[in-house]
């Protein structure tokens, strides 16, 4: 497939900056300069840049997407992509606003990183020798969810024989084959949509499948079916807690199917990881904030007896299985005195949890 315009010295020039010093985003959007994300700001190029006009990102839209990836853009108004250059993969998005091209880049890392480094329990580790089961990471954008998952994944592919298939839009972290076979199925590339890719899936004889986003209630119906028939699967939900990610597959199926999903539920579900990245108060990095629930009898219980609301109740009693609330790691970042009481306000579930503890 032939990129529409290939030339295209400015985007050459922008995404040579990226690489060399490792910036991980670029905005494109028109009647302003192009800009970077350094740390939490937008920081504008405009020493040696204009401001970029309509034809300007149209001309850069255009030099980085293929004919049939356009196709996708004029249907949907939206596309997300990857591509590479100069060896190094990058993440894109292309939308339109006031009726103009906008363009995000992201640039990925090289290297897949792991669980020890992310700082993560071993019951991240634990819940990968399984061999059938639902495992959900959860959180709205920006929580590294993508990169729990891949340090997942790279685990299970380093130390089990083990057929893996990965279903992204777009695909972020590249594997190689290790111990594990391993297959990337990048939507509108490979394969058309998560259902077909998903339903597919089930004919290549996979032990382990990943796919990005659990979108809709048919999504929900195949991973739960997937982790039914002797699949270990992995995916991800925009909910903030155990209690929201479990009310939220409920919710997205009919009155008349809620039994029989909270029976599913509760034989498929293995662990949700529901994660939050917070700033430390000198801004100098960040930290995770994580809450766990692994499914014992007593959550399995309370999912076939509809008492959701008793599970954040049960994390905190269960903390020797390494369940958790997410203001436990709140807590003990305040405790240190590395966030600001600015960063948990914004993201815990129960502030008055943590008011009551601090006092």
């Amino acid at each position: 497939m032939e990129f529409l315009k290939s030339d295209n010295i400015l985007k050459d020039q922008l995404l040579q900056i990226m690489v060399d010093n490792e910036w991980s985003d670029m905005y494109i959007t028109v009647w302003t300069y192009p800009a970077i994300k350094i740390w939490w700001d937008i920081v504008r190029i405009d020493d040696w840049v204009e401001k970029f006009t309509s034809e300007d990102t149209k001309d850069f839209a255009f030099s980085i997407i293929t004919q049939s990836q356009y196709d996708i853009l004029i249907k949907e108004k939206n596309l997300d992509f990857s591509f590479t250059f100069l060896e190094r993969r990058f993440r894109a998005n292309i939308s339109f606003q006031l009726w103009n091209y906008m363009i995000i880049l992201r640039l990925l890392t090289l290297d897949i990183p792991n669980i020890d480094d992310l700082g993560l329990p071993s019951i991240y580790k634990d819940v990968t020798k399984k061999w059938q089961w639902l495992i959900l990471v959860t959180w709205p954008t920006g929580s590294g969810k993508t990169t729990t998952l891949a340090a997942m994944i790279d685990y299970i592919n380093i130390n089990y024989n083990k057929h893996i298939i990965t279903i992204e839009d777009p695909i972020e972290y590249l594997h190689t084959h290790k111990k594990s076979i391993i297959e990337h199925k990048e939507i509108w590339k490979d394969i058309d949509d998560y259902e077909t890719a998903l339903i597919w899936s089930m004919r290549q004889d996979p032990d382990v499948i990943m796919f990005w986003e659990i979108r809709n209630r048919k999504d929900m119906e195949i991973a739960l079916r997937l982790a039914e028939t002797w699949h270990l699967v992995l995916s991800t939900l925009h909910t903030r807690s155990a209690y929201q990610t479990i009310t939220r597959i409920l919710d997205s199926f009919s009155w008349e199917d809620k039994n029989q999903i909270r029976m599913q539920l509760a034989d498929s579900l293995l662990a949700i990881f529901s994660q939050r990245l917070l700033k430390k108060l000198d801004w100098t990095w960040l930290v995770l904030a994580k809450e766990i629930l692994f499914k014992n009898t007593a959550v399995a219980n309370l999912i076939r007896e509809n008492d959701i609301h008793q599970i954040p109740s049960v994390l905190q009693m269960w903390w020797r299985e390494w369940m958790q609330l997410l203001e436990t790691d709140i807590l003990a970042y305040i405790s240190k005195n590395i966030i600001s009481e600015e960063e948990w306000l914004k993201y815990s579930n129960n502030p008055r949890m943590i008011k009551d503890s601090v006092v």
